[in-house]
């Protein structure tokens, strides 16, 4: 037996422990349990260390995290290599119990807001995000979509104020493992409770599928404002002069919103089209498929007579705040495990305040 020191990165800098090292002469084993009592990992960081650096991690740049953040926040001195691989390991952590299926968050039925008609409803939405890659050797690479799903429990729209009641996945996932797991999600907070599941989407074929397929009994709503932009990219086809384009999108919004898809589509199927050129006709063709495609969806006065949202702004936003704010900075590119391991983190954090700290503390039992 001997005494050892190990220096060791904590949530209040670096510190050494001194411990008793025993070595067996005769099978050459050591005792290194007490490591294992602490949770220091290999990397020599504390848990509430590496809670600090994936935070750090998750918010800002690696390097700036180390050489700013964490050195002014917390007087931690740590290299920017180590705040990439901690931020890495906890979200290879997180998206490894999230495939499978370790409930990390007891579940918890949320408090369904209620439409005009008195329904509980809950919804439910998916888009997907560029983001660039880098390959081996810092290799350009192609870019990959990152997928966002998300459950939310806005407040009626009347109402208005921010959605507290959210959850979101997000990450390099194929459909299938993604809607496996919002749906165990959407189980959790109690969705099949709700009187009413509504899905809004940019009616992307592949995503359309997938709500039907993972959410079967869901309302499917065309979100109104990318209609809007099929509407906006024929006005300006038919005359880009830019008052007479804005009053007659307005108009046909107007119409689209108050009377629903069938009646913008029949007006649009009535305008004189001998006198268009071939590229405006080719558009006209592309924009009434498109709403003639999503008809069944985009029944608005109905939607806004129950009071039901019809815009995708919370899964736009969660785009933009989930993989955009970290992961589209000014030269960034990533590689597949940085896009899976960051965008999982922030995810995680970016939900209801209770699941970061969910996380954490399973994490922390099981590693």
């Amino acid at each position: 037996m001997s005494w050892r020191s190990l220096g060791v990165v904590s949530s209040l800098g670096e510190i050494v422990l001194v411990r008793p090292y025993y070595h067996c002469e005769q099978c050459g084993a050591s005792d290194r349990s007490w490591l294992a009592l602490l949770r220091v990992g290999e990397r020599r960081l504390t848990v509430a260390a590496e809670e600090l650096l994936a935070l750090a991690g998750i918010m800002s740049g690696f390097e700036e995290a180390a050489q700013e953040t964490l050195r002014k926040l917390a007087g931690m001195r740590v290299s920017e290599s180590t705040v990439r691989r901690a931020t890495e390991d906890a979200g290879a952590r997180l998206a490894g119990m999230l495939q499978e299926r370790v409930k990390f968050q007891a579940p918890r039925s949320w408090r369904w807001h209620r439409d005009a008609q008195g329904r509980t409803c809950a919804y439910i939405s998916v888009d997907a995000t560029g983001v660039r890659q880098q390959g081996p050797g810092a290799a350009q690479a192609e870019g990959r979509m990152a997928y966002v799903g998300m459950l939310y429990n806005p407040p009626p729209r009347e109402e208005g104020g921010k959605i507290s009641e959210r959850r979101y996945l997000a990450g390099l996932y194929d459909l299938l493992d993604l809607g496996r797991q919002l749906h165990q999600e959407a189980l959790d907070v109690a969705a099949h409770e709700a009187d009413l599941q509504i899905a809004l989407s940019d009616g992307a074929v592949c995503l359309e599928k997938f709500l039907t397929t993972y959410f079967p009994r869901a309302v499917l709503i065309l979100d109104f404002w990318h209609a809007a932009e099929h509407l906006a990219e024929l006005a300006r086809a038919l005359d880009p002069q830019e008052e007479v384009y804005r009053a007659r999108l307005s108009q046909w919004c107007s119409m689209m919103k108050h009377q629903g898809g069938a009646a913008i589509l029949a007006e649009l199927e009535k305008l004189d089209q001998s006198a268009w050129s071939s590229e405006t006709k080719d558009c006209w063709r592309k924009e009434t498929n498109y709403l003639r495609n999503n008809l069944s969806r985009m029944d608005y006065p109905r939607y806004l007579a129950a009071g039901w949202h019809i815009g995708s702004g919370p899964i736009e936003a969660a785009c933009k705040t989930v993989i955009g704010a970290r992961m589209k900075g000014a030269g960034m590119r990533w590689g597949t495990e940085g896009t899976t391991t960051v965008a999982a983190l922030r995810a995680c954090y970016l939900s209801e305040p209770a699941r970061w700290d969910a996380f954490w503390n399973t994490s922390y039992l099981q590693n």
